[in-house]
């Protein structure tokens, strides 16, 4: 096929959709991985809030103030997860609207290509037959 057709311009549209899919569940994944580093970081640190130690004291408004700064973080990764959650919905909705685009594009290309190619052994047809009947 020639690069000018219009199923060739989609097919590299659509290769360029995957990749924004691809990477969009990329980061879906890593943000996954943060939240989960975050409840076991949370975890762990009520884990030891509630270990009996001579030394609780010293350390409880440190591990307080640590555990409310973990608890901010998880906030802010939940809401990344939702909006990333949000953006591979885009991306696969609009691949799939290119998906068919290109098909559509692709039975189009191959109508016309038969089309032509038949035309051609019409007319090939027809000069034989008049340079027969001459």
């Amino acid at each position: 096929m020639s690069d000018g057709k219009r199923s060739d311009r989609l097919a590299r549209v659509l290769a360029v959709q995957e990749r924004k899919r691809q990477l969009a569940e990329w980061a879906l994944s890593d943000l996954a991985r943060e939240e989960k580093r975050l409840e076991d970081t949370r975890v762990e640190l009520l884990d030891t809030l509630g270990a009996q130690s001579l030394m609780q004291g010293l350390f409880l408004d440190a591990k307080v103030s640590a555990l409310k700064r973990n608890e901010v973080a998880l906030a802010a990764v939940l809401k990344q997860k939702d909006e990333a959650r949000e953006r591979v919905q885009t991306e696969s909705l609009a691949e799939k609207r290119v998906e068919r685009a290109a098909n559509a594009a692709l039975v189009e290309d191959r109508a016309t290509e038969e089309a032509a190619a038949l035309a051609l052994t019409l007319d090939d047809y027809l000069a034989g037959r008049a340079a027969s009947l001459e």
